[in-house]
């Protein structure tokens, strides 16, 4: 899967508030679990990836890279 970006309009104070606001507003996949800035969910082929949840450049710039396991 491709590195999902995203702008908010109000900052976030770390990394674990962009895990939680992407799972809450943005997530497509079965989250089958969460440890702050990491989670693993399974989409509907069955494929399991892994998230990692960061800045990008600063407070109000997001992504979510992935990574197939």
């Amino acid at each position: 899967m491709e590195t999902y970006y995203w702008t908010t309009e109000q900052p976030h104070t770390d990394n674990n508030e962009t895990m939680q606001n992407y799972l809450e507003e943005i997530n497509m996949l079965d989250i089958i679990m969460v440890d702050g800035t990491y989670a693993e969910g399974v989409n509907a082929k069955g494929e399991k990836y892994a998230l990692h949840a960061s800045g990008n450049g600063d407070s109000f710039n997001h992504k979510i890279e992935f990574e197939l396991l």
